[in-house]
């Protein structure tokens, strides 16, 4: 017998940014695919909760665990997390990832940016529900053009169903120009981690600084290196990877006039308000990103530098590092602009068609929509449980949808 439709009633429904129905309902196909989402008589009874998109983690390192000793300045930091993450097992790797996933899972988030340092990521994500994109992280600053060849087809490994793959050459410091050249012509989709110290902003400019000192002590700095002397934008762009296929982390050192070369290229920004926090430093100018027209996402970055992990502490985040953003900004940030930041714009949003992603929280009685989202963004709701293609994956049990017969009911 041919499974019915799921109809999931709220008392405030939200489709995407900017878009609710309060009440709502939302019918959801056996395949696990939006049928129709619909706007109820405000004299219909529904459950005292809301419903929200699936939230979007833009950027993430699942391999990566809390580090045994905490680190606040950058580059000891990376040489504890290369250290650390140097000495683990694969079993280790895969055990840890499992666990960020779950975790992430319980904080409403249903789709995800992997930078997968080791190809073990993938292999994890096959076997979960979880959406989003698995991106191959590759380095090499001492790599030829063919070297680099090489290496992309060692790692050109295959995404899940739901998780595709892609591509993250690390960064400008640890990729070299023959590698993010390779990179970018292959056409994948890409990621880069950029501009996220004054040390590499040093380097590009001018070859010195520890990035140097780095480098010519792992035997990796190329004999006759001349820096490009471009800032870490304009050399992403000389490179040819800089646009609408590669989005960009952190951002947090861009050089005049780089936010205009950004958004004439159509490439998108995450920003990981955690690890901001986190490393103490100052909030970006994300508003004026905003303003030029860049979509500016959320991601959680790995658990070494945000031991919160989730993506309504980021939300919340947000909130406080750029007290002028609205509930719906943010709100679009964690979802449908995490989407396009990792090139899954189907995902983030609740439209006859789109995947069922949806979280689903408890709210106060009588709670108007405003009050709503404010404080989901905020963190302050309870989540009740989260669902992957209409299937819930986190949450209580017992807390079904309103019917589970067709949509005359």
């Amino acid at each position: 017998m041919e499974a019915k439709p799921r109809h999931f009633r709220a008392a405030h429904l939200w489709l995407r940014p900017g878009l609710v129905y309060s009440p709502g309902e939302l019918t959801v196909s056996a395949n696990g695919r939006v049928l129709a989402a619909k706007a109820l008589p405000s004299t219909r009874k529904v459950d005292a909760c809301a419903i929200f998109p699936g939230l979007v983690n833009a950027h993430v390192h699942l391999q990566i665990p809390m580090l045994k000793q905490q680190r606040r300045d950058f580059l000891p930091w990376l040489g504890r997390v290369m250290g650390e993450m140097g000495s683990s097992s694969d079993e280790d790797k895969m055990r840890s990832c499992a666990a960020a996933i779950d975790q992430l899972t319980a904080s409403g988030c249903t789709a995800l940016g992997e930078i997968d340092s080791s190809g073990l990521s993938v292999r994890v994500l096959r076997n979960r529900p979880i959406a989003g994109r698995c991106y191959q992280e590759v380095t090499g600053f001492d790599l030829s053009a063919a070297k680099a060849r090489q290496l992309l087809i060692r790692r050109d490994l295959p995404g899940s169903r739901h998780c595709w793959r892609g591509l993250s050459p690390h960064a400008p410091y640890s990729v070299s120009p023959a590698l993010f050249r390779t990179c970018a012509a292959s056409n994948r989709k890409a990621t880069v981690h950029l501009a996220e110290s004054a040390e590499e902003v040093e380097f590009l400019g001018s070859g010195k600084g520890p990035f140097r000192d780095l480098l010519v002590d792992l035997g990796r700095l190329p004999r006759g290196f001349k820096a490009p002397g471009r800032s870490p934008a304009r050399y992403l762009d000389h490179v040819g990877l800089l646009g609408p296929d590669c989005s960009l982390v952190h951002c947090q050192h861009l050089d005049s006039g780089d936010p205009e070369l950004i958004a004439s290229r159509g490439a998108r920004i995450v920003v990981c308000p955690g690890t901001i926090e986190y490393f103490r430093r100052p909030p970006v100018p994300l508003l004026r990103w905003l303003k030029l027209g860049i979509h500016v996402a959320l991601g959680t970055d790995s658990r070494a530098s945000n031991p919160a992990f989730s993506m309504l502490a980021e939300m919340a985040g947000a909130r406080r590092l750029w007290p002028q953003l609205s509930p719906d900004r943010v709100l679009a940030m964690a979802t449908r602009d995490a989407a396009l930041a990792i090139n899954r714009p189907g995902l983030g949003r609740l439209s006859p068609g789109a995947v069922a992603d949806f979280v689903r929280v408890e709210i106060a009685a009588g709670q108007g929509e405003q009050a709503c989202l404010e404080d989901f963004t905020q963190g302050r709701l309870r989540r009740l449980d989260t669902f992957s293609r209409g299937v819930r994956v986190s949450g209580k049990s017992g807390y079904e949808a309103a019917s589970t017969v067709g949509s005359g009911s």
